[in-house]
C-alpha cells in the first residue's frame, strides 16, 4: 500500500516555513515553532520514529536470510604426542608438531517458504511503522493545537476576570457611596460586595486554570521559560469546512487515517506470520558448497611424513520435517488467533477513525454556532453600551449600568475568541482524522494571529465612563 504522505516531506516543508517565520523581526511564539520543538523532544513521537527505524532494519534482516550465507573458520594447534606400544621392549616415541585447518562454507537458500513469508511480513511491518509515525505526528499536531488554544483561552479568561474584579469593585464602591448619600440600601451594598468577592474567586480560578493549561502544553514542548501567546485578529477568518459533508470526511478518514492504515498493515503482517509458521511443515532446499584445507607437520604415526589435504564439495541439501512433538502445529494455531485479533483491531481502528471524524465535525459546527451567537452578543452589547452612555449623558442611566454593559461586551468578546479557538482546533482534529494535516495548515493558523514579542501584560483597571454633564460641574 502506497503512503499518501511521508514525514520527511512534511518536515522539510515545515522546516522551510519555520525559517521564514524566524527571519521576521519580533516574532512571538507560534504554533509552527511549538510543533517543531515538540517534534524534537516529545517522547511518544520520538518512540514512533525509532520504531520505524527498527522496523526498516528488520526488513534488511529478512532480506539477508534469502541471500547467500558465507562462513570461514580456521584453527591452528600445537600437538604433543607420546607414542608407545604394548610391547614393553619397544621404547616410547615422543614428538611435537603443528596442525592447521581452514574451512570456507557457502549456503544459498533455494526454497525456504518461511524466509519468503518473513520478508513480506517485515515489509508489511515497516509500512505499519511508517503509518504509525505519520499518525503520531498528526495526533501530536492536533493535540498541540488544542493545548495551545486552551492556553490562549485561559489567557483571555484571566484578562476577563481581572476586568470583572475591577468592575465589581467599582460597583461596590458606588453602592457604598450610595448608602452614604441615602440613594442605596445596605442589602444592595452587601450584594455588590458578594459579587466582588465572587469575581476575586473567579480570578484566582482563572489564573489556576491558566497555569494548568500551560503545564499541559509543556508536557508536549518541554519547559517554557517565557510564554508570549499571540493575539487572534478580530477580523481573522477562521477555517471553514466549505461544502464538504460529513460523509466525505468519513470516507476520507477510512481511506487516509494513519491508525487505520497501520492496523491494516498489521493484519497483513499477521497473515504473513501465519504463512511463515505453516511453512514450518514444508521441506527446505539449499545449495551448499565448501572448500577446506588441513595441514599437519607429521603423519598419523611417528615417522610418517606430514601432509596437506585440500577438499571441496558442492551440492544440494534437502531437509524434510517429519515430527516436532506438535510444536509447529501449536504455533500455527497461535498465529491463526493472532491474525483474527489483528482483523478485529482493523475494525476497531476503523470505528475509532470514524468517531474521531464525527466528533471533530460536530465540535466544529457547535463552535461555529457559538461564534455566531457571540458575534450577535457583541453587537447587542455594543448597542447596550452606547445606549447606557447616552442615557448617562441625559441622566436616564447610571454609571453602574455603563459598567454592566462593558462587562457584557467583554464577556461576548471572550466567548467569541473561545469559539474561534474551538473551531480551529476541531478543524485540525478533523484533518488529522483523515491524515491530511500539512505544513500549510500550520502556517494558515499562524497567519490568523498577531505576533507578540512579550507576555501579555496584566489588564488595566476599568476606568468608569465620565458623562458629558459632569464636565460642566454638575453632580
Amino acid at each position: 500500500m502506497k503512503l499518501k504522505a511521508s514525514p520527511p516531506r512534511f518536515v522539510a516543508c515545515l522546516t522551510g516555513m519555520l525559517m521564514l517565520l524566524a527571519s521576521a523581526p519580533g516574532q512571538a511564539q507560534t504554533l509552527a515553532s511549538l510543533f517543531e520543538r515538540a517534534r524534537r523532544g516529545e517522547p511518544a513521537y520520538l518512540a514512533a520514529m525509532y520504531s520505524r527505524d527498527a522496523a526498516q532494519a528488520r526488513t534488511g534482516q529478512a532480506l539477508g536470510a534469502m541471500l547467500p550465507q558465507v562462513s570461514l573458520s580456521a584453527n591452528t594447534n600445537i600437538n604433543d604426542r607420546d607414542y608407545a606400544t604394548r610391547n614393553s621392549s619397544t621404547p616410547s616415541i615422543q614428538d611435537r608438531y603443528n596442525s592447521n585447518s581452514e574451512q570456507l562454507s557457502v549456503t544459498q537458500p533455494i526454497w525456504r517458504g518461511a524466509n519468503i513469508a518473513g520478508l513480506r511480513q517485515a515489509e508489511a511491518a515497516a509500512r505499519q511503522a511508517e503509518h504509525q509515525l505519520i499518525g503520531t505526528e498528526q495526533e501530536l499536531l492536533a493535540k498541540l493545537a488544542a493545548d495551545w488554544f486552551d492556553v490562549l483561552a485561559a489567557r483571555d479568561a484571566v484578562l476577563y476576570s481581572a476586568q470583572q474584579v475591577a468592575a465589581t469593585r467599582r460597583q461596590w464602591e458606588v453602592a457604598q457611596r450610595g448608602v452614604e448619600l441615602g440613594t442605596a440600601s445596605r442589602p444592595q451594598t452587601e450584594e455588590a460586595r458578594a459579587k466582588y468577592d465572587q469575581a476575586l474567586a473567579e480570578s484566582v480560578a482563572a489564573e489556576t486554570d491558566s497555569r494548568i493549561k500551560r503545564a499541559a502544553l509543556e508536557q508536549l514542548v518541554g519547559p517554557l521559560d517565557e510564554l508570549a501567546p499571540p493575539q487572534l485578529r478580530d477580523e481573522a477568518p477562521v477555517s471553514s469546512l466549505g461544502v464538504d459533508t460529513l460523509e466525505k470526511w468519513l470516507q476520507a478518514a477510512e481511506s487516509g487515517n494513519p491508525a487505520l492504515l497501520a492496523a491494516q498493515q498489521a493484519f497483513e503482517a499477521a497473515s504473513e506470520e501465519l504463512n511463515k509458521q505453516r511453512a514450518g511443515h514444508e521441506p527446505t532446499l539449499d545449495l551448499v558448497a565448501s572448500y577446506g584445507k588441513n595441514s599437519q607437520a607429521t603423519g598419523g604415526f611417528p615417522g610418517q611424513a606430514g601432509y596437506d589435504i585440500k577438499q571441496s564439495a558442492i551440492g544440494v541439501q534437502l531437509s524434510v520435517p517429519i515430527f516436532s512433538g506438535g510444536t509447529q502445529s501449536a504455533k500455527v494455531r497461535e498465529t491463526v488467533a493472532m491474525r483474527e485479533k489483528a482483523r478485529q483491531d482493523v475494525e476497531a481502528a476503523r470505528r475509532a477513525a470514524q468517531f474521531a471524524a464525527k466528533q471533530a465535525w460536530f465540535n466544529w459546527h457547535g463552535a461555529a454556532a457559538r461564534a455566531r451567537a457571540a458575534l450577535q452578543g457583541i453587537r447587542s452589547a455594543q448597542a447596550a453600551l452606547q445606549a447606557a452612555r447616552r442615557g448617562l449623558d441625559s441622566g436616564l442611566k447610571t454609571d453602574l449600568e455603563v459598567l454592566q454593559a462593558e462587562q457584557q461586551l467583554a464577556a461576548a468578546r471572550r466567548d467569541l475568541r473561545k469559539a474561534r479557538y474551538d473551531q480551529l482546533a476541531s478543524h485540525l482534529k478533523l484533518k488529522a482524522a483523515a491524515g491530511r494535516v500539512a505544513a500549510e495548515d500550520v502556517a494558515a493558523v499562524d497567519r490568523l494571529f498577531v505576533a507578540a514579542d512579550a507576555p501579555a501584560p496584566a489588564p488595566a483597571p476599568v476606568i468608569p465612563y465620565i458623562p458629558k454633564r459632569a464636565a460642566g460641574g454638575e453632580a
